[in-house]
């Protein structure tokens, strides 16, 4: 009878250790998904993007200054992704450079769907309510030299010269009121309605076209962003274009239609941290 009774008070013991533990959902490191959505603001209404083909003389947006335009490619590069929580809670996600691979920096790419999720791993358990992030590559990445994964200059057509680093965004398009004489990936000079803005740069050289334009941005969550056992949230942020063209500085498609240097990119690198937009989180 004793034994009988001793099996059932570890049983029970055994079933409210378990009730404990999942009390406590938060106590293993966890996941958390950034999914970068690439849009227009039109009206207060959030349009998803419409890419086009060189040539296409349909015109989907208009700029500020009323200027219509198309856009036929969008990409940039994250890195730096630092979130932090109420309680002292803090995640750096990892940065490491090699020849073969790039841990820690995304190039996100609207003709690529896959490359606008981001997924982070071993969290430390707890809540988080606000994200940074920088917008293009840092000292760290340049000084790597040869570079593999989403940094590879090969294939990723991001990249200038040791002294330049790093292009932080690619935006090109066409314009019924451009000069023409563009060039980029997707626009050549032949295309006479071509926009093109390479913004990038990473450090300040006085008196010279080089200037940092890495943006460094810090966003708030409206709730807390629970990470660690079942708890694997979804953060949704935005990526407006059309207030990367006139949020701060408005853009002139008449008279700069084609940055190719740092210093040429400072205006849309200033309009950056209104462009980029925290929307809401699933969890």
């Amino acid at each position: 009878m004793k034994k009988i009774l001793f099996i059932a008070v570890a049983t029970l013991y055994l079933f409210s250790s378990c009730e404990k533990e999942d009390d406590n959902p938060l106590e293993a490191n966890g996941k958390m998904e950034i999914e970068f959505d690439n849009i227009a603001i039109v009206n207060d209404i959030q349009r998803q993007l419409n890419m086009t083909t060189v040539g296409d003389a349909n015109y989907d947006y208009q700029n500020a200054l009323g200027q219509d335009f198309n856009i036929t490619l969008l990409r940039y590069f994250i890195s730096e992704i630092v979130l932090e929580g109420p309680n002292g809670e803090r995640f750096e996600d990892l940065l490491a450079v090699d020849a073969t691979d790039a841990k820690g920096y995304y190039l996100v790419d609207e003709s690529v769907s896959a490359s606008q999720l981001i997924t982070l791993e071993d969290i430390p358990a707890g809540e988080y309510n606000k994200i940074s992030f920088t917008v293009g590559v840092a000292e760290e990445g340049v000084k790597e030299g040869a570079a593999g994964g989403s940094l590879d200059p090969a294939t990723n057509g991001m990249f200038w010269n040791w002294n330049a680093g790093y292009v932080a965004l690619k935006f090109e398009g066409q314009s019924s009121v451009s000069v023409g004489g563009a060039v980029g990936n997707t626009i050549a000079p032949e295309d006479e309605k071509g926009v093109v803005f390479h913004v990038g740069g990473w450090k300040e050289i006085e008196g010279t076209a080089f200037v940092n334009n890495n943006q460094s941005l810090s966003y708030d969550f409206d709730v807390n962003a629970k990470v660690g056992g079942d708890h694997e949230p979804h953060v949704h942020m935005v990526f407006d274009v059309l207030s990367m063209l006139s949020a701060k500085n408005q853009v002139d498609f008449t008279g700069n239609n084609n940055v190719h240097k740092p210093v040429d990119g400072q205006a849309i690198a200033e309009n950056l941290a209104e462009a980029f937009r925290f929307d809401h989180i699933h969890q």
